[in-house]
């Protein structure tokens, strides 16, 4: 079982968001935390690796969380768009 733990750049990020999508993203990652109790993987969420230590999860069509996951803990990093995620990847390799 895997601990998740809230950065303070994830809650900055998600403060900007509109309440509909702070709902969405809260939906996609109770449905992540069932991925990891159980490890059914369900294709809609569009987990996938991007870094060697990062990794994205879908939340819409726009918006994608990045988490970095690091031993038995996943930090949740920045809730955005694909240009928010780029901007990221691209200041912290």
């Amino acid at each position: 079982m895997r601990n998740i733990v809230i950065l303070p750049s994830f809650e900055r990020s998600l403060k900007k968001l509109t309440p509909q999508e702070k709902k969405q993203t809260a939906e996609s990652l109770e449905t992540f935390n069932g991925m990891l109790a159980f490890g059914h993987f369900p294709t809609g969420l569009g987990f996938k690796k991007i870094n060697h230590d990062k990794y994205e999860l879908r939340v819409t069509i726009r918006l994608r969380v990045v988490m970095k996951i690091e031993g038995d803990a996943c930090y949740l990093v920045l809730v955005g768009n694909h240009d928010e995620v780029r901007r990221y990847l691209r200041n912290y390799r």
